[in-house]
């Protein structure tokens, strides 16, 4: 079955404005399938074929034996020469979505992709599904999702994620980290992966991380910067607004899949997840993600901040549209308990400008009192979209 993606709505307007598309994201995450299936008279070069990537650096204007032609490039920072012949060509015809570009490198793509087509395309940034793309239908059991996890392979074949996952770490380790970076010893670069996932919502302490790791300052800040860059981890970073003396400035770590998260943290199936000391932090991670995958679905910027004083007090995700911010507290729990109000009351006394606060918890229901919007975690997609 193949599954309609949001981003494909959204790309429709972008193609009469560039040239050029460029979809990045993380591997697995559709990217191909997304290319073929909104452009599909289009012709489809696949530059990680070692055939074809040859043909792309010794003679690249072979590949486009139509100038007015339209084209996919799958992979393309494997042939990075291709760029300035698809900047001579678009600028020679001037053809809205002629060319569309995807990648899995997000820094050597972006790197290229300034310097060859500054002005020339439009980057998307495509993540794994989204509850909503992956069980149009519903589901019952948030717990059972957060640890499968949203990969398009794993949910369409309905593959066991503890296989899916292994597979995945093992090819992201032999191809994505060798390209990235010098990684001397992948065993130490392993354990340094599950120590980030055993901080899944947490406050990033790099020293701390470092030490535990058994690495170097250093060598935990680039590791980290890797893992950034090749979409495994996401750095949410604080809210400073003009009250800055008293905030915490330190990034959230938390990975844009659970399913990954819940690999490295050795859980072997959703009951487990049940009693796990991290279980809050990963239902955390699941609306984090939620979050930015509807932003980045559109196009746009995730505008996603926390905020925490020094005295503890802490909401856990601010999304500011409009030069509004709007508090989302999230609680694991099925349950609603009157102290969740806490923080988002306290956080309406500060002065900022605010909307009324929403929580987010693991029931289905959905409704407002005068404290805030309660909002059960399947119902977040309608309740972003409200925000925009």
């Amino acid at each position: 079955m193949m599954i309609i993606r949001e981003m494909q709505t959204h790309l429709a307007a972008l193609t009469r404005g560039f040239p050029v598309i460029t979809i990045t994201g993380p591997r697995q995450s559709g990217k191909t399938t997304l290319a073929q299936m909104a452009y599909p008279g289009y012709v489809y070069i696949d530059l990680e074929n070692l055939g074809t990537r040859q043909q792309a650096k010794e003679d690249p204007l072979s590949l486009f034996g139509d100038r007015k032609g339209s084209y996919i490039l799958d992979e393309f920072q494997y042939a990075p020469e291709v760029l300035s012949y698809v900047k001579l060509i678009v600028d020679e015809n001037q053809i809205p979505g002629q060319f569309i570009l995807t990648g899995s490198n997000q820094f050597a793509l972006m790197k290229d992709v300034s310097q060859s087509l500054a002005g020339r395309t439009a980057i998307l940034e495509l993540l794994p599904f989204t509850y909503r793309e992956a069980y149009p239908e519903g589901a019952d059991s948030i717990q059972e999702l957060i640890f499968r996890g949203w990969y398009p392979r794993l949910i369409a074949n309905e593959m066991d994620a503890g296989i899916f996952y292994d597979s995945y770490i093992r090819t992201y380790l032999q191809r994505d980290i060798r390209l990235l970076t010098n990684v001397q010893d992948m065993d130490s670069f392993t354990r340094f992966l599950a120590l980030c996932a055993g901080r899944t919502g947490a406050i990033l302490n790099k020293e701390s991380l470092a030490n535990d790791a058994g690495v170097d300052y250093k060598t935990a800040s680039n590791w980290l910067s890797v893992l950034q860059t090749s979409y495994i981890i996401h750095l949410l970073r604080p809210w400073y607004g003009n009250l800055s003396k008293r905030l915490i400035k330190s990034p959230k770590l938390y990975f844009y899949d659970t399913g990954l998260a819940c690999n490295l943290l050795q859980l072997r199936n959703a009951a487990d997840l049940a009693t796990h000391p991290l279980r809050g932090n990963l239902f955390e991670n699941h609306v984090i993600s939620e979050t930015l995958k509807h932003y980045h679905n559109r196009g746009i910027r995730p505008p996603l901040n926390y905020f925490r004083e020094s005295n503890g007090m802490e909401i856990d995700l601010l999304i500011d549209r409009g030069g509004k911010l709007h508090p989302f507290e999230i609680k694991s729990a099925a349950l609603i308990n009157s102290s969740f109000y806490g923080n988002l009351l306290k956080f309406g006394k500060l002065g900022i400008p605010a909307a009324k606060g929403r929580l987010v918890y693991s029931g289905h229901q959905s409704w407002e009192n005068e404290q805030c919007r309660i909002v059960g975690w399947s119902d977040l997609a309608a309740e972003l979209g409200m925000i925009g």
